[in-house]
């Protein structure tokens, strides 16, 4: 019975693999170059305070997914674009880092793009 409408993990799963390269390229299309790489930043920036913040654990990701929501959602009513584009971007790679291997693609859509303007930042 419960499985009529999919597998929900998979689902998911797909949506993060896509999810990573909508929000990148809404951030290009919509903002300038400056705001872009701002973005990358403020993403990579998060990723390594979550890394050394919360442990590597199911736990850990948890309590930082949680915390994430809740910034996301500051920034959201705050109406901070850039932190709302890079909290979103962080919370696609703690919940791909949380459905693990078949999540590789949005991690590494994400690396890809934090790399891309890694050489701009201080």
């Amino acid at each position: 019975m419960f499985g009529l409408f999919g597998d929900k993990k998979e689902r998911e799963v797909k949506r993060l693999n896509a999810d990573a390269q909508v929000i990148i390229d809404h951030a290009r299309q919509t903002f300038r170059a400056e705001r872009v790489r701002d973005i990358a930043g403020l993403t990579a920036e998060h990723l390594d305070r979550a890394r050394k913040v919360f442990e590597p654990n199911d736990i850990g990701l948890k309590r930082a997914i949680d915390e994430y929501q809740r910034l996301h959602q500051e920034a959201r009513r705050q109406r901070q674009d850039a932190l709302l584009s890079a909290f979103t971007l962080v919370l696609i790679y703690l919940k791909a880092e949380q459905r693990g291997e078949p999540c590789q693609p949005a991690r590494d859509t994400i690396d890809g793009f934090t790399g891309e303007w890694a050489h701009t930042q201080d």
